[in-house]
């Protein structure tokens, strides 16, 4: 069996931007966490940078995030969050060391 996926997504956003995309970012954030594929899908504010959220999300394999990323809550909420974005959002697509 394939080991889990873990995604960390970082987002800079405009000054005053939350309000906008906060709506979108719970609908995908609620629907994520439903889909068959995933493990866990949180989203996070940065406690030093009150501007950057930042999704950390585990998915059972590659194919769960495909699937995901063709999502109409997926799709909606990268439309939704782009204009506020200050900078392109940053991905880390990780996998767990299990060797100690």
């Amino acid at each position: 069996m394939s080991q889990p996926i873990k995604l960390v997504a970082m987002m800079e956003l405009k000054t005053d931007a939350w309000p906008n995309i906060a709506a979108a970012v719970e609908r995908c954030v609620t629907l994520s966490r439903q889909e068959l594929g995933n493990i866990s899908y949180t989203v996070n504010k940065d406690l030093d940078k009150t501007d950057r959220i930042v999704f950390i999300e585990c998915w059972a394999n590659e194919a769960a995030i495909d699937e995901h990323n063709s999502t109409a809550h997926f799709q909606n909420l990268i439309k939704t969050v782009e204009p506020y974005l200050r900078e392109p959002m940053q991905l880390l697509k990780l996998s767990e060391i299990t060797t100690f």
